[in-house]
């Protein structure tokens, strides 16, 4: 993985700098978005393919921003785009401490726990390469391949790997069971544990109508997390995950709208008493909102389902897409996940904001799973506060608070909090 990465650094470089030498001439485009040093041999003056980067930015915070350096071919149709952000964490957990970089409830540390713990952390730093152009067959058109450091020992991790049209979208990136508007802005990585995400391999079919209503419909790639466990198996799945979407944004403004979802998953598993092969149906149902009020957003989701735990953000590394059925040995079955987070942002000009959230997930028992589970994880909650300072057009500074529950179905509780710090620059 570090070779890798240093190819990918490496070859960047060498483009840039290449093209550099032969280009006649550079332009820098400066107004509301971050100025961007636009590089061709023929271009005097900006082309408009360089606006497609900002109409396919990504609204996740954690998601890097438009890039910097773009690359525009003679013709002015195609462009390609190196960019990324340097994140550091500085991370301090006190009165217990959370055993992942990420704080989620789940993994609050029980029994012997320290009771505070120091941690800095550089792993969401992100690079990526974006190609964009305009065509008569295609519209726009978008290529878009990003990485993290967060793989096995600070190796890159595939975030993004994708191609889309307006109405196509082909490859890996974030699940179409989630809504990215509706995040709120946290430093914390994994954000609020009531937040479906997740990311996967799918084909997306996707339409906008003029008056604000826009749906969709994909195939996606399952992935099933499952806990250890002796009595069943789960391997290949032999059905797609299918969520469906549809979208009104208010005024055809995509800052105010409200979303609905569903999803569908067959969970394959084979019965290791008797190797017979069967199947649990899964679904989910959603509703997500972003309201912006002048100075004012506010974001909110509430999801329920059965077999979506590893859909969700703080219980999908508890693995209970399905589980074992305590009154049939060999048997899987699926527990009832009510998952949802309210947050509300207020912006003091474009350079200050601060936004607060609470966020909460609750897994319910059915056939007697918490009697043969005592210890097993059944309700979080979580607590953020932060506050951010846009140092310059690239450079942003934050401080965060955060403080978690977990609740077993032994009814013990155990919390913890956490200090974050957080120096990012876009580039």
């Amino acid at each position: 993985m570090k070779r890798i990465s240093k190819f990918i650094l490496l070859s960047a470089f060498g483009l840039m700098t290449a093209v550099s030498a032969s280009a006649q001439s550079w332009v820098e485009i400066t107004d509301d978005a971050t100025p961007v040093i636009c590089i061709s041999e023929t271009i005097n003056e900006a082309p408009d393919v360089v606006e497609i980067f900002q109409s396919t930015q990504s609204p996740y915070h954690h998601d890097p921003r438009a890039p910097r350096f773009i690359l525009v071919d003679q013709k002015g149709k195609w462009a390609l785009g190196i960019g990324g952000y340097v994140q550091t964490k500085i991370e301090y957990d006190f009165d217990k401490s959370v055993d992942n970089v990420d704080f989620l409830p789940s993994a609050i540390q029980r029994g012997g726990a320290p009771s505070s713990q120091f941690r800095m952390d550089m792993t969401n730093s992100t690079l990526f390469l974006k190609l964009v152009g305009t065509s008569r067959l295609l519209g726009d058109f978008e290529v878009f391949t990003s990485a993290n450091w967060r793989g096995s020992g600070l190796g890159l991790q595939l975030q993004n790997a994708y191609m889309s049209t307006k109405y196509l979208k082909i490859g890996y990136s974030v699940g179409s069971f989630m809504d990215l508007m509706a995040i709120p802005v946290t430093i914390d990585y994994g954000g609020p544990c009531g937040m479906t995400f997740y990311r996967t391999t799918q084909v997306m079919l996707k339409y906008g109508f003029d008056f604000g209503l826009s749906m969709g419909i994909s195939l996606e790639a399952p992935n099933v997390n499952v806990a250890d466990n002796e009595t069943f198996s789960v391997g290949a799945q032999r059905v797609p995950d299918i969520p469906v979407f549809v979208q009104y944004s208010l005024y055809n403004n995509p800052w105010n709208h409200i979303r609905l979802g569903a999803i569908m998953r067959d969970i394959s598993y084979t019965n290791k008493i008797t190797g017979a092969h069967s199947d649990r149906v899964g679904w989910g149902a959603q509703a997500s909102m972003l309201a912006t009020m002048g100075p004012v957003q506010l974001r909110g989701q509430f999801t329920v389902g059965e077999g979506i735990g590893s859909l969700v953000n703080n219980i999908s590394n508890v693995g209970v897409d399905v589980v074992a059925d305590p009154t049939e040995p060999g048997n899987a079955m699926m527990l009832t996940s009510e998952v949802w987070y309210a947050g509300v942002q207020y912006n003091f000009s474009k350079r200050f904001f601060a936004s607060a959230t609470y966020s909460q997930t609750v897994l319910h028992s059915r056939k007697g799973y918490a009697e043969a589970n005592p210890g097993a994880y059944r309700k979080g909650q979580y607590v953020a506060a932060n506050f951010f300072y846009n140092v310059t057009d690239n450079m942003q500074l934050g401080i965060e608070y955060l403080h978690g529950w977990r609740m077993d179905f032994n009814d013990k509780t155990y919390n913890a909090n956490r200090i974050n710090l957080s120096a990012r620059y876009d580039f």
